[in-house]
C-alpha cells in the first residue's frame, strides 16, 4: 500500500497513576515522509487494502430503460461510503458497500452529473483478506461493482458528495454543490415532473413540475443491493446538504455544506415502524434563540415550494447559520449529535444577518481564541461585540471545529477546535506533532468497551500551518484521519490519535465501520496524479485489526508529568515506542552522532522503523538519556 501513512505508538497520554489502561494504536505518522509516494506500514495488527479503484475498476450500467448494456471504467472522486449488512440467516457474506463519486461528468454509460458505485463484500477465511463477491442483481447485471442507477429513478444527480448511514442498513446520499443554474454536464434540460419514473411516496407532489435544476441538491435514497435509487427527499427541503445522521429514536439530522449553513432535523409521524416511512414526518430548522425551551422551528413541508426555496423559509424564520455543516455522526453513548463545522478563511456573515440568519453563541469562543492567538492578548469586547466581530469577516476561521448538539439541552457547544494557530508555516523540520485543521468526515467507532470518534481533514487551504512551509506551494495536501477517546473531559487538538494520512493531493473521507468495529472503511479522493500507482486514482481502502491495535494496556510504572522534573522515558529498552515524562523537544542520535528522529512537543515518538541498537535521546534543555532499541 502506498501514499498512505500508518505507524505504531501509544494513542492515549500517560498521565501517571498506577496499572492506568491505555490504548495501544497504529498512530504516529512523521511529516518527514510526507514528500514520499511510498506508505510506511508499522508492524503491527492493523492491515490495509484497496478495494476499489476509481478509472481502473469497471462498473456494470444499465440503459435509459433499465436494461443491462455492458460496463464502463467506475468514476472517480469517491467520498461517502456506506455500508447496509448481509442479514439473509446464514449469511457468509459481510453486505454491501456504496461510494458516492463527486465528480460531474456527462457520461451517456453511467448518466450525466454525478454517482455512486454499489458492491458487496465478504472475509475470505483462508487468506484474511477482503473479497468483493461476484453478483447477479434482480435487473440482470452481472459482475463486482455496480453504478447506482438514478437516471430511470430520479431523474440523475446533481453529484454525490457525503450521506447518510442509516441505523438499519437504509442509505442516502447527499447532492451537495448546491446549483442555480443547470451544470453543463446535463444533456436533459427539461422541466421535471415529480412521479414520472418510479413510486416515491409523495402523492401530494406528484405530478408538479419544476425546473431541471430545482431537481438537484436534494437527499436520495438508495438500495445498495439492486444498485437503484429508491426516491429524492423533497420532504426534507432542497439545500447544499453534506451529510445526516440517524438518532435511535429515527429523527434525522442534516447538515449544509454553506456560509450560512443551516442544521435541520426530520421527525418521522411513525418512528416505530419497521422499516420508517421517512415520507412522512415534520421538518425543523434549529434556532439557539428561539423563545422558551424548544430551539427548532418548523417548515412547513407538505408545500413543494417551501421545499425548493428552503434557505429562503431557514433565513425568514430567523434560523442559526453554520460555517460549513459537513458530516453529521449520532453517539450511541451519550444520544448526543456531532457535526464537523470545516471552517471558512473568508468568513463573513454580513448579508446572511440581513437576510435574517443569526449567529449562534459557539462562535464568541471561538473569536475570543482567534483573538488572543493573532493578537496576543485577550479580546476587549463583550461577547456581542465578538459575534459582530464574526459578522463582519474578522473572523478568519482557518481551522473549523468540531460541534455537539444536545438533544436534551437543545445546545450546540464546541467539542474540539482546529489549531493550533501559526501566523507563519513552521517548516517541516519544526512541525507539531499535532495539527488539527477542516474537520469533514465523521463517524464513531465503538471497540473493546470504549467509544472513539473517527475525524477526518479536507483542508481549506495549506496556509498558516496546515501544511508545513515546504508544502504550502504545491498540490502535495496531506489529509488525516484522527481517533479521540470519548472519555476524555474537555478535549484538545493534542488528544488526537492519527490513524492515517491520506494520498499527496488527496481528500482522507468516507470513514464506515464494520466487523463490529474491526475495521474502518475510508476514501483517498482526487489525489495527486503523479503518485505511485494505484494512489494516483481515487480509491477506497480498508484498515482491519482495530479491536486487537485498540486493546487496553497496563502499566505499573508512574512517573509525574512535571516539566521541572528530571528526564525519564519507559519503556527502556524499547521495540516500538518511547514515553516521555514531560512534554519536549525531542532529537535521537545514533552512536556514530547521526541524528535519526526529530520531534518537537512530544511525550511519546514511535521508534518502531530504527535498527537494534543504542541511541541517545537529547532534549532542547539539553538533557539526555540512553535507549536501548530492541
Amino acid at each position: 500500500m502506498r501514499n498512505m501513512y500508518l505507524s505504531l505508538a501509544l494513542g492515549a497520554a500517560f498521565i501517571g497513576s498506577n496499572a492506568l489502561a491505555q490504548t495501544n494504536f497504529p498512530a504516529h505518522i512523521n511529516t518527514m515522509d510526507w514528500g514520499k509516494k511510498s506508505v510506511t506500514v508499522p508492524a503491527s495488527p492493523v492491515r490495509t487494502q484497496v478495494l476499489f479503484i476509481g478509472g481502473v475498476d469497471q462498473t456494470q450500467t444499465v440503459n435509459a430503460s433499465g436494461q443491462p448494456n455492458g460496463s464502463v471504467v467506475a468514476k472517480q472522486w469517491h467520498d461517502f461510503i456506506g455500508f447496509t449488512p448481509d442479514t439473509a440467516r446464514n449469511a457468509t457474506d459481510l453486505g454491501w458497500v456504496t461510494v458516492n463519486h463527486e465528480m460531474i461528468e456527462a457520461n451517456p454509460a453511467i448518466g450525466d452529473g454525478g454517482g455512486m458505485t454499489s458492491f458487496k463484500i465478504r472475509r475470505d477465511p483462508a487468506s484474511g483478506q477482503l473479497v468483493v463477491v461476484y453478483q447477479t442483481l434482480p435487473d440482470g447485471r452481472r459482475g463486482q461493482f455496480f453504478n447506482v442507477d438514478f437516471v430511470n429513478t430520479v431523474g440523475n444527480t446533481g453529484m454525490n458528495c457525503a450521506g447518510i448511514q442509516g441505523r438499519d442498513g437504509r442509505i442516502w446520499t447527499a447532492e451537495e454543490w448546491f446549483q442555480t443554474t443547470l451544470p453543463a454536464a446535463f444533456s436533459e434540460t427539461s422541466d421535471f415532473t415529480i412521479g414520472t419514473t418510479t413510486p416515491n411516496g409523495f402523492t401530494a407532489f406528484n405530478g408538479q413540475t419544476i425546473p431541471r435544476v430545482q431537481n438537484l441538491n436534494w437527499m436520495v435514497e438508495i438500495d445498495p443491493r439492486t444498485a437503484k435509487a429508491v426516491r429524492k427527499q423533497y420532504n426534507w427541503g432542497r439545500a447544499g446538504w453534506e451529510g445526516g445522521c440517524m438518532a435511535s429514536n429515527g429523527t434525522v439530522y442534516l447538515g449544509e455544506d454553506g456560509s450560512p449553513g443551516a442544521f435541520t432535523k426530520f421527525v418521522p409521524t411513525n418512528p416505530n415502524a419497521t422499516p420508517i416511512d421517512y415520507t412522512q414526518g415534520r421538518l425543523y430548522v434549529y434556532k439557539h434563540d428561539n423563545p422558551g425551551t424548544d430551539k427548532w422551528v418548523e417548515i412547513d413541508n407538505t408545500l413543494l415550494s417551501n421545499m425548493t426555496a428552503f434557505k429562503a423559509r431557514c433565513a425568514a424564520v430567523g434560523a442559526s447559520c453554520f460555517n460549513r455543516l459537513e458530516w453529521v455522526a449520532y453517539n450511541e453513548t451519550d444520544g448526543k449529535i456531532y457535526v464537523t463545522e470545516t471552517g471558512n478563511d473568508n468568513l463573513n456573515f454580513t448579508t446572511a444577518v440581513t437576510d435574517g440568519w443569526v449567529i449562534p453563541t459557539h462562535f464568541v469562543k471561538a473569536y475570543k481564541d482567534f483573538y488572543l492567538a493573532t493578537k496576543g492578548t485577550a479580546f476587549p469586547g463583550t461577547d456581542a461585540a465578538a459575534i459582530d466581530s464574526v459578522r463582519t469577516g474578522k473572523f478568519k476561521d482557518y481551522y473549523g471545529r468540531v460541534l455537539c448538539y444536545d438533544p436534551v439541552a437543545q445546545t450546540v457547544t464546541t467539542t474540539i477546535e482546529g489549531g493550533p494557530y501559526f501566523a507563519t508555516s513552521p517548516s517541516n523540520a519544526n512541525y507539531p506533532s499535532k495539527q488539527f485543521s477542516n474537520p469533514d468526515g465523521l463517524n464513531f467507532l465503538y471497540v473493546n468497551g470504549k467509544t472513539y470518534m473517527i475525524i477526518q481533514e479536507d483542508l481549506n487551504g495549506r496556509s498558516f500551518g496546515r501544511m508545513p512551509s515546504e508544502f504550502s506551494s504545491n498540490s502535495a495536501t496531506i489529509c488525516e484521519m484522527f481517533l479521540l477517546d470519548m472519555s476524555i473531559v474537555n478535549p484538545t487538538y493534542n488528544d488526537l490519535i492519527r490513524i492515517a494520512a491520506c494520498a499527496p493531493g488527496a481528500e482522507i473521507t468516507g470513514c464506515a465501520v464494520i466487523e463490529d468495529g474491526n475495521t474502518i472503511l475510508f476514501n483517498s479522493q482526487h489525489p495527486a496524479t503523479g503518485n505511485d500507482y494505484p494512489y494516483n486514482n481515487s480509491l477506497t481502502v480498508a484498515i482491519t485489526g482495530l479491536k486487537t491495535a485498540l486493546q487496553p494496556i497496563a502499566t505499573s510504572t508512574t512517573v509525574a508529568k512535571d516539566p521541572t522534573a528530571a528526564l525519564n522515558v519507559w519503556p527502556n529498552p524499547t521495540s516500538t515506542e518511547l514515553h516521555l515524562n514531560k512534554v519536549a523537544d525531542i532529537a535521537l542520535y545514533d552512536v556514530a552522532g547521526n541524528r535519526v528522529k526529530v520531534a518537537r512537543g512530544v511525550e511519546y515518538i514511535n521508534i518502531d522503523d530504527l535498527d537494534a541498537g543504542v541511541y541517545f535521546l537529547l532534549t532542547a534543555d539539553g538533557e539526555s538519556i540512553k535507549v536501548i532499541v530492541q
